[in-house]
């Protein structure tokens, strides 16, 4: 079968972490400064201020820039309505060496249902190839590690001569009309999210209009993404994505777990049935089991154990955990409680 492609000329590729320290050069510092490590975990509105650890910082305005949006000092039925118009898919990725000149240098994408994309990276003694793809919703495939290896047998297949050498996952964000939100979600508050995998794009257009929002100046495109539109042709994928909810909440509650404690490998999690209730497992490389509640704090659902990422991931909303229950992404905001071992 002949194949057929568009090609876009005049397009960029960027590297984001060269990109990332290229911005953070241009922070003056003098009331401008970056903190790593210092999570926030609540926004108080009156007066406006964000608490992180120990410390509280007051503020005329916040920026929610944490991919899927903390609550802030939204309300809760606000921002649990909001996060309904927010599905979060796992998508894989794999790289590895080739042989320069191989294929071109670019970045590609097909038409598929998942799609699949291919970039080309050249450096002065190789080439390097990223392929991912294979994206589900977070949480509801059963192995995930067999994502990664229909992605290293198609890496082979488009070039024999790949040495792969690293894989990862990462979480995208879509919405029902395929555009993100990106505007003010309260007073002096701003949030963007739903890139669907367009960080780049519309994280640098986030920044712009939320610098427009702050200085109460007019911006082009803020009906466009504003996050309170109502979105009459979407609304068929919205009510299809959202029928995940009940669905998983009940089926899980009720699905058998493993009976013995003693079953579960080093390194591995399951979600047990001990005295009539569940209990989400962990042994680590060391033989040390650990045990928490397997209720995903956000709204209530069973998680279930990503073998791939050693994680435990939420079904319904696509909340992430540690094997030891601490919260890794949202919409979840606390860690799953603890259990007692017995």
């Amino acid at each position: 079968m002949d194949r057929c492609g568009v090609k876009f000329s005049h397009q960029a590729k960027f590297n984001p972490l060269k990109y990332l320290a290229a911005l953070l050069r241009t922070i003056p510092g003098k009331g401008s400064y970056v903190f790593e490590h210092s999570e926030v975990e609540v926004v108080q509105p009156k007066p406006l201020l964000v608490k992180a650890g120990n410390y509280r910082v007051r503020c005329s305005y916040v920026v929610l820039a944490t991919h899927n949006p903390i609550m802030g000092k939204t309300a809760l039925t606000s921002a649990t309505l909001f996060q309904t118009k927010l599905f979060l898919y796992t998508s894989y990725a794999i790289g590895g060496k080739i042989t320069p000149g191989t294929i071109p240098e670019a970045s590609f994408w097909d038409t598929a249902e998942p799609y699949n994309y291919l970039r080309i990276d050249r450096y002065r003694n190789c080439a390097y190839a990223i392929l991912g793809g294979e994206d589900h919703k977070t949480g509801q495939i059963g192995k995930p590690e067999q994502a990664y290896q229909r992605l290293e047998k198609r890496l082979k297949k488009l070039i024999p001569n790949a040495r792969m050498d690293s894989r990862w996952s990462g979480q995208v964000i879509e919405t029902s009309d395929g555009l993100p939100y990106i505007g003010e979600t309260a007073e002096n508050q701003f949030a963007a999210t739903g890139f669907g995998g367009n960080g780049m794009t519309f994280g640098t257009l986030s920044a712009m209009m939320a610098l427009d929002a702050l200085h109460k100046q007019e911006n082009p495109w803020r009906e466009l993404f504003d996050p309170h539109r109502k979105n009459v042709s979407g609304a068929w994928r919205y009510v299809r994505e959202n029928r995940d909810y009940p669905y998983y909440l009940l089926r899980d509650r009720f699905r058998a777990g493993t009976k013995s404690q003693k079953s579960i490998p080093r390194n591995e999690g399951r979600i047990l049935d001990r005295n009539g209730k569940k209990v989400a497992a962990y042994r680590d490389e060391h033989g040390k089991l650990s045990f928490c509640s397997p209720v995903c704090t956000h709204l209530g659902c069973v998680v279930r154990w990503n073998g791939a990422e050693k994680t435990w991931d939420c079904p319904c909303h696509g909340s992430r955990f540690k094997a030891t229950g601490e919260v890794i992404g949202g919409p979840a905001e606390t860690p799953l409680s603890e259990a007692e071992a017995g």
